[in-house]
């Protein structure tokens, strides 16, 4: 297996990809992220202020210049959320990236793959990297471009 994983053309040095939630401060998630080893980091958009600068920030506690951001759609529920929100973060220069999340049960938070495939293929004619968040490989299956990747996929249980 090779050192290092290639996504579009990039390559990154850890196969972990780690979040910024959950944590109790920006300094202990810093710290978590610095100790993984980790050089890629999703950040749920919808939970962060992207428009005043002049506000602490998470993204002020992720040292760009070492740790990749993942934007992603958490917390949408609608195909068009999630378009909106990717739209969003590239306007605010944030990235051409995107991890996708549609949800379809608010229970499970698993996905709504109909949404997920819908708002994919928009966000792929956009100009968008997409990484669908999926329980199946569903979403790239249907989609035979460079522009979309599953690599967040969800184990069902039987």
């Amino acid at each position: 297996m090779s050192e290092t994983l290639r996504i579009a053309g990039r390559e990154f040095r850890s196969r972990l990809i780690v979040g910024t939630g959950k944590y109790r401060s920006f300094q202990e998630m810093q710290r978590c992220h610095e100790a993984s080893g980790a050089d890629m980091v999703t950040v749920a958009v919808r939970r962060v202020n992207l428009t005043d600068r002049s506000k602490e920030s998470l993204i002020d506690y992720i040292d760009r210049s070492r740790i990749f951001i993942l934007p992603n759609t958490a917390g949408c529920y609608t195909a068009d959320d999630a378009v909106r929100t990717a739209m969003l973060v590239r306007e605010v220069g944030l990235s051409n990236w995107i991890k996708l999340e549609v949800i379809g049960d608010e229970k499970t938070l698993f996905p709504d793959n109909a949404g997920l495939l819908e708002a994919t293929k928009i966000l792929v004619k956009e100009g968008f990297i997409v990484l669908p968040y999926t329980k199946r490989r569903i979403a790239a299956a249907r989609h035979s471009s460079s522009n979309c990747c599953t690599t967040s996929t969800l184990t069902e249980r039987k």
